[in-house]
């Protein structure tokens, strides 16, 4: 019974928006959407354009030069924290309804997190437990490469199956060609996405090098810490943009200072969160524990990209 109990705790903890995934002043612009998962995600990449997608002219037909030359600040747009943020700007940008097809250079500049936010947002409006998961695909390389590429995801509550679903609202028709993908993306394979836990535990098991963890410059064990505390994060419903980091993961000099033990076995229950009493112990954990917990006078980093 008790087991029970705490499942439903943890279900309608999920069920409930966060500060960053309230959609705000744009709450009544979900009341109409659709219910099934594959529509939702087209609603979502009716809203963004990747900001690493638009980068060749080639996949949309559009660059950041062109976004540039309209006054637009992509920076700007990429480091918005809160989807309230990310929806005025969508719909500054054009007065028109989610479902309505827009043309890609009226779409807001963000990035694999930013997907998975809005579908979070959109699913915990209808009351459906989900959440943002940090880690790292496998399936942006091909199989032999052995690359984990950063990545977000959605993962929400499916009733019917009694179980989490990885859902990837990113992958889109056009990256789905580029890739070769023939996997799904709306119940992504547990093998193809390792939530930061089981990031880090492959990573310790030595097989692959380190460099193949991360993704451009950030890679190797800082990436992997990085990410492990960054993800314990996201299950607590801060759902952090893609560079952000405090405390313990901002030098890979606390790997060696306190021990792999600890990241260990902070890793291994991030990879088990499914488990009711795994969840409230990653609650303590970020609550109370001043090594993983967020500095009082905490602010995120203002990314800035060379365009």
């Amino acid at each position: 019974m008790l087991v029970v109990f705490l499942q439903e705790e943890m279900l309608n903890y999920y069920r409930k928006q966060s500060e960053i995934s309230d959609p705000g002043k744009f709450k009544t612009y979900f009341e109409d959407l659709p219910e099934s998962i594959p529509d939702l995600c087209k609603i979502v990449q009716n809203t963004f354009n990747h900001v690493f997608w638009i980068m060749d002219k080639k996949n949309y037909d559009i660059t950041l030069h062109d976004i540039v030359a309209l006054g637009r600040d992509p920076n700007k747009e990429l480091n918005m924290r809160k989807i309230e943020e990310k929806l005025d700007r969508y719909f500054s940008l054009k007065e028109s309804f989610f479902l309505e097809p827009r043309e890609q250079i009226d779409k807001v500049i963000g990035n694999c997190r930013d997907y998975a936010l809005l579908l979070i947002s959109m699913l915990r409006h209808k009351g459906i437990p989900a959440r943002v998961r940090s880690g790292a695909g496998k399936y942006f390389f091909p199989p032999e490469k052995q690359r984990f590429e950063d990545h977000y995801i959605s993962e929400y509550w499916n009733e019917e199956d009694n179980r989490w679903h990885m859902v990837d609202p990113q992958i889109d028709d056009v990256q789905r060609k580029a890739l070769n993908l023939t996997i799904s993306t709306i119940d992504l394979p547990y093998n193809q996405f390792l939530d930061a836990g089981r990031t880090w535990l492959e990573f310790r098991k030595g097989e692959i090098p380190a460099e193949n963890f991360g993704i451009g410059d950030w890679r190797g064990q800082i990436f992997v810490l990085n990410k492990l505390i960054m993800e314990l994060a996201s299950l607590n419903k801060i759902e952090v943009l893609a560079w952000e980091g405090w405390g313990i993961c901002s030098d890979i000099k606390n790997i060696e200072k306190l021990g792999f033990e600890v990241f260990d076995d902070l890793a291994e229950k991030i990879s088990k969160v499914n488990e009711p009493q795994i969840f409230f112990e990653l609650r303590n954990l970020f609550e109370n524990d001043s090594r993983f917990k967020i500095p009082s006078n905490y602010k995120p980093y203002f990314m800035k990209f060379n365009f």
